[in-house]
């Protein structure tokens, strides 16, 4: 994977961080809103992408989805390839070096590969359904949702890259975590 692609993956984690620390801060926006009694923030002369003519309660509440699907969605590549995630299976400590990267490879190759793969064009209709309807929320929230729905497919491709790369790093005996730090 080599140093200046764990640099790269090192930043969309701290972005990922930004985007929940800044969901702490809309959240707190909504409370202090909700106490005040004010359904809108700011009223626009025109309209905005995203936001349309204000910022209301509603949109915020929108904020926090696209932040959190930000963060989620673009986390889960750098993650894979970092070697961060979660274990679950108990097999996999008790392996010898060779039998982990084995035993990765069948779960990158007969799982992980197939469920993105087959979940990409459902992903990308999904969001051009959004984008050639001119999808919005109906009560006050944002505009434009596709933006939201198209973190999906740009993470899923993002994950089906890490898997290449990772399949690619197996083949040749090492893990990525093990090409990342040399």
């Amino acid at each position: 994977m080599g140093a200046w692609n764990r640099r790269w993956c090192e930043r969309i984690l701290s972005f990922c961080g930004l985007c929940l620390l800044a969901i702490a801060f809309v959240i707190g926006l909504g409370v202090v809103m909700h106490l005040l009694g004010l359904s809108r923030l700011v009223d626009f002369e025109r309209s905005y992408w995203l936001v349309g003519r204000a910022i209301t309660f509603n949109s915020l509440m929108g904020l926090q989805v696209l932040l959190f699907s930000m963060a989620i969605m673009l986390a889960l590549a750098p993650v894979l390839l970092l070697d961060r995630h979660v274990r679950v299976d108990v097999l996999h400590g008790r392996l010898s070096r060779r039998g982990q990267r084995w035993l990765e490879m069948v779960g990158h190759l007969g799982f992980a590969l197939p469920f993105f793969g087959f979940l990409l064009l459902p992903a990308w209709r999904f969001v051009e359904r959004a984008f050639l309807t001119g999808e919005r929320s109906t009560d006050g929230g944002l505009n434009d949702l596709y933006v939201i729905k198209a973190l999906l497919p740009l993470g899923i491709v993002m994950v089906l890259v890490a898997l290449l790369i990772a399949i690619t790093c197996l083949l040749r005996g090492r893990t990525p975590r093990e090409v990342a730090h040399g």
